[in-house]
């Protein structure tokens, strides 16, 4: 069973105009059978706490493995109430239908429980919803290019991966199977790419030369195993319009 335990952070802020809104981060510990947990944070603007606290269950379920169930904890009853039995504020309607139409959609069975902060994922989630919040961000989605940077080091087990977009920023902690035909460095690379939105087109900064060019030609993977994941991820990413583009090695 793949599980999620996931954490909002919130402050209200006023804007230059005197308006006051309020600055968010949403950090997730994604944990799959026989893999290392994967950490996943963002940052964005959010009406309140409770938004940013569904989105970090929407991000769960896009991070999570399309096609099989996902259980996600949280210390949020409201999520809890809107997410997992419908019944929540009015004001969470919008958020709770996205999540549960992009559980529909990636084929997502989503059940959304209660876990006390005291849990250790759970601390580990705050602890990333904390840090997120505390980056700099502003203004919305309105530029369609968004910076990549990988930092992944040889024979280490797991890769950075900094996705900066306007007004948001995504950090995932990617554990790398050293076993896998996939090599390393393109593992951190088609991580980098599932985080992108449909239209996003992303500057990549040090992608290794192996990986540049198994993505530009999977064709040139070893293995036949190898060769599927990459055209599998490369069809995706041409399917939701997503671009990938190299801006030096890593």
């Amino acid at each position: 069973m793949n599980q999620a335990f996931v954490d909002a952070s919130w402050q209200e802020q006023s804007g230059p105009d005197g308006r006051v809104r309020g600055l968010g981060g949403w950090g997730l510990v994604l944990l799959r059978p026989g893999t290392l947990p994967a950490r996943f944070q963002g940052q964005l603007l959010a009406p309140d706490n409770n938004a940013a606290e569904v989105r970090a269950v929407l991000e769960a379920v896009r991070a999570a493995p399309a096609g099989e169930p996902l259980t996600v904890h949280t210390d949020n009853q409201a999520v809890i109430a809107s997410v997992g039995r419908g019944r929540g504020p009015a004001l969470l309607d919008e958020e709770a239908r996205e999540v549960q139409a992009e559980a529909l959609a990636r084929g997502v069975t989503l059940r959304v429980v209660y876990a006390p902060r005291t849990r250790r994922h759970m601390q580990s989630a705050h602890d990333l919803a904390n840090d997120a919040r505390r980056g700099s961000g502003s203004g919305g989605l309105l530029d369609p290019r968004s910076d990549v940077l990988i930092e992944q080091r040889p024979a280490q087990p797991e890769a950075r991966v900094s996705l900066r977009r306007p007004g948001e920023r995504v950090t995932a902690h990617v554990p790398l199977d050293l076993s896998s035909d996939v090599p390393p460095s393109a593992q951190a690379l088609l991580a980098a790419v599932g985080l992108a939105l449909p239209g996003e087109v992303l500057l990549v900064r040090r992608a290794s030369r192996v990986a540049q060019a198994l993505w530009q030609r999977p064709e040139r993977a070893l293995r036949p195993a190898a060769q599927a994941q990459l055209h599998h991820a490369r069809r995706a990413a041409d399917e939701s319009g997503v671009q990938v583009e190299f801006l030096g090695t890593g």
